[in-house]
């Protein structure tokens, strides 16, 4: 079973401008408190905002969601997260954090993007498809072993975006990609890809 954290937030009813560097400045702010890079969070995400070249312009209620397979980094955290991500940005507020399950799925839309690393370097999906998956896949069973302290028995996974492919760069240790997906895996690396990724 995945969970993931839905950030509440409140802006301004004439609205309040973030810049595109707000997205780094959320991740920066949880790294910090989470003491891990092992989580991923969403875009802003609601019906009342406009998008412009170098920002977004929000309006009254938006959305970040946050996965992580470490529940516990967050749960041990929510009242500094709360404190922080509150007094982030003038004229926002973060009314709750909520938490939900889902079953994890093999097909859908990523939510937070997803990346991979190889000896620190970010590989680009829409240059070296497979290589993406098969690092991926590395990286998944990594946080597996770092969970339960083993590795799982069956280890197949295969991931590929079928459309809407969307990359950005907005964190500079990760490239990033969104779109539509679908995944070939065992269940317990098909779980771990739903517990470090936002799906639906």
């Amino acid at each position: 079973m995945a969970k993931y954290f839905t950030f509440h937030f409140w802006a301004r009813e004439d609205g309040v401008f973030l810049p595109s560097s707000y997205y780094s400045k959320v991740y920066e702010v949880l790294k910090s408190l989470l003491a891990t890079e092992q989580f991923t969070i969403s875009p802003i995400k609601t019906k009342n905002k406009k998008e412009v070249e170098d920002g977004v312009w929000v309006f009254e209620d938006f959305r970040i969601y946050l996965a992580t397979p470490f529940l516990e980094f967050v749960t041990q955290n929510i009242l500094k997260i709360y404190e922080s991500l509150n007094g982030l940005f003038e004229g926002i507020y973060l009314k709750k954090i909520s938490c939900r399950s889902q079953q994890p799925k093999a097909s859908g839309n990523l939510i937070s993007g997803v990346f991979a690393q190889k000896d620190g370097v970010c590989l680009e999906y829409d240059r070296q498809p497979e290589i993406f998956s098969e690092v991926l896949r590395r990286q998944l069973l990594n946080i597996y072993c770092q969970r339960f302290g083993v590795y799982p028995e069956d280890q197949r996974f295969f991931f590929v975006i079928k459309d809407g492919l969307k990359k950005q760069h907005l964190i500079k240790s990760r490239i990033e990609y969104f779109g539509r997906y679908e995944i070939f895996a065992s269940g317990d690396l098909l779980d771990m890809f739903c517990q470090m990724f936002c799906v639906k």
